[in-house]
């Protein structure tokens, strides 16, 4: 039996995972390191198999460049020969496919074959990723017994309540994001902000700081903002039937996590969030290369060379504007004169401006 493997290209960020027969993942996670970081996951129903999952990474707007470093950090550890087929999924898979020669699978799929996989218990899915928000209700198919997918509800185009932007808005108050559970931990109030809107809740959240609401309490707002806007928009009324599984890079904020419980009315373990939730997808599309027929495989070793030809070549064809520069700009701040103030230090009759607004205050001093 072969290790095919799958890789789910979001948005933000790189996953990946192995099917690996299971005295080879054994061998493999004996000899791994820090570079590789595997996780290995046991399937309840299927004991001759593991499933090895690769540390998240960040593709920063280069997927093909982030693909070609996580396939080197596996080729460490498992030899090409060794690998069957590979699949890909995500919103950033298309390039990377073309790259690969691989075969793409539908996200909403792959997910529910993860979690058929890992978790055949559940029986509802709330994702949350950098881009993207779903809604999965699961149920077995009554001839061959696997999760198939009920009813679906996803976002739009709208960026509201994603990974993204709490990403943006954790930055703009100077926290990393991934310490934004321990930081509303400490709040004792939470400000309103609004949920269905980007625009509006960054406007919430700077008049909110105006009236005197802590960094804290902010980002606890926006994580309750989070739920809500995940309950009206993507849930759309519907009962979630337990168990509740949330997966997706979002699951990792404790803070969001509480506050789905909240709005949900869902305690600890009727809604969960598994290990390796950022990467259920992944684990699904390793389960369809797995199924690809052998005479239909593209050739391994001629994929990982092509993903290496193919990422120069793109680079070098891809159409760019010449930089931007100041050379023909006259900039008026250029053409004032600096104040000078009397030399005798004598007071001066000025009117001063104010201008509050929503994202910045400014103020004007003028003589007479």
């Amino acid at each position: 039996m072969n290790i095919h493997l799958g890789v789910d290209i979001g948005a933000v960020g790189l996953k990946a995972a192995l099917l690996v027969p299971k005295d080879l993942a054994e061998t493999i996670v004996g000899r791994n390191g820090d570079s590789a970081k595997f996780r290995m996951l046991t399937p309840p129903k299927r004991q001759d198999v593991r499933v090895l999952v690769v540390g998240y990474t960040r593709t920063r707007g280069r997927p093909v460049e982030a693909t070609r470093a996580l396939l080197c950090r596996v080729l460490e550890y498992v030899e090409a020969s060794q690998l069957g087929a590979i699949a890909v999924t995500g919103s950033g898979s298309a390039l990377v496919a073309d790259a690969l020669g691989a075969p793409r699978c539908n996200e909403f799929q792959a997910t529910a074959r993860g979690v058929d996989l890992l978790h055949p218990q559940v029986r509802t899915v709330f994702e949350i990723g950098g881009e993207t928000s779903k809604y999965l209700r699961l149920g077995p198919d009554p001839a061959s017994g696997m999760l198939g997918i009920l009813d679906y509800s996803a976002n739009g185009d709208c960026a509201a309540g994603t990974g993204a932007f709490l990403d943006q808005q954790a930055t703009r108050l100077k926290y990393p994001v991934e310490a934004i559970g321990g930081i509303v931990a400490e709040a004792e109030r939470a400000a309103q902000i609004a949920g269905r809107c980007s625009v509006f809740a960054k406007s919430d959240m700077i008049h909110a700081q105006q009236k005197g609401f802590t960094p804290p309490e902010v980002l606890r707002g926006l994580c309750n903002a989070v739920a809500t806007n995940f309950k009206s928009a993507i849930v759309r009324g519907r009962t979630p039937e337990p168990p509740v599984m949330l997966l997706g890079g979002v699951s990792a904020n404790t803070a969001v996590v509480q506050a789905l419980r909240e709005v949900f009315d869902l305690d600890e373990e009727t809604l969960v969030v598994p290990e390796a939730a950022e990467s259920l997808a992944a684990v699904g599309a390793a389960l369809v290369a797995s199924e690809i027929a052998e005479t239909d495989r593209p050739n391994i070793r001629e994929s990982l060379s092509r993903l290496g030809v193919d990422a120069a070549t793109r680079e070098a064809a891809f159409a760019r504007s010449a930089p931007l520069t100041l050379d023909r700009v006259t900039l008026l701040r250029d053409q004032v004169t600096e104040y000078t103030f009397p030399e005798d230090g004598s007071i001066i009759d000025a009117c001063l401006g104010l201008d509050i607004g929503s994202v910045g205050t400014k103020l004007v001093v003028i003589d007479e």
